[in-house]
């Protein structure tokens, strides 16, 4: 807990303002690192515990009940759908869904039973960009803001990230995650770079970056 509370602080002087706690092990040592993590903020922050489905329903419904008085999101506390509204409809914090929303079906599903708030949107988890995008546009519908990013990645995925955040209405981007600061290669020019907790793609044509196959290698699969 003391560790992540410190690299809250730390990452806030770098600009960023949404902090995702990876959280869903020990369920008493989860709760101190919400609480100490919580400590940190500022005005405009915003802290999200996201379990990555790791938490049993009783174990979730203690989180939830021990830090109702924070000012947190739980981001998808348990593996299945159903696991996870019966947390939601238990507790009155802000809920995200990820690993569970898969497609626009699954989508249109949680949107008519009021399942979330928020959704965590993985491009390629979804099936790639345009399938994505089709998501996006559903969301925007329904009024429910999303985390744009991926399951990981470096320059290309965070290039394909900003571009479709950017065409994301302001009030329906929850946040975005610039993976390129997680890894030390580059593989592309051109690509995003976060500077005080911004990021925005370049103008040029596609995702606007040049990839290096010096670097990344010869393809090992040509579709035609």
């Amino acid at each position: 807990p003391e560790k992540m509370a410190d690299d809250v602080s730390k990452y806030r002087s770098e600009g960023y303002r949404r902090f995702q706690l990876k959280v869903g092990g020990d369920v008493e040592i989860d709760i101190q690192r919400i609480r100490q993590a919580a400590d940190e903020l500022e005005i405009g922050d915003k802290l999200i515990a996201d379990a990555n489905t790791g938490w049993k329903s009783h174990e979730a419904m203690k989180v939830v009940k021990q830090t109702e008085n924070i000012d947190v999101y739980i981001e998808q506390p348990c593996a299945s759908y159903d696991e996870c509204t019966a947390i939601r409809n238990k507790t009155s914090l802000p809920f995200i869904l990820d690993e569970v929303i898969d497609n626009s079906n699954m989508l249109i599903k949680a949107i008519s039973e009021n399942a979330m708030d928020i959704i965590n949107l993985k491009i390629t988890k979804v099936g790639g960009l345009t399938k994505a995008r089709n998501i996006r546009d559903i969301c925007i519908e329904a009024g429910i803001p999303m985390t744009i990013e991926d399951t990981w990645g470096s320059d290309i995925t965070t290039a394909t990230i900003a571009q479709l955040a950017i065409t994301t209405p302001k009030d329906f981007c929850f946040s975005a995650t610039d993976f390129n600061s997680y890894v030390t290669v580059s593989v592309a020019e051109n690509a995003p770079k976060r500077v005080q907790g911004k990021m925005k793609p370049t103008n040029l044509p596609g995702l606007g970056i040049l990839p290096n196959f010096d670097i990344l290698g010869q393809p090992k699969l040509i579709f035609k």
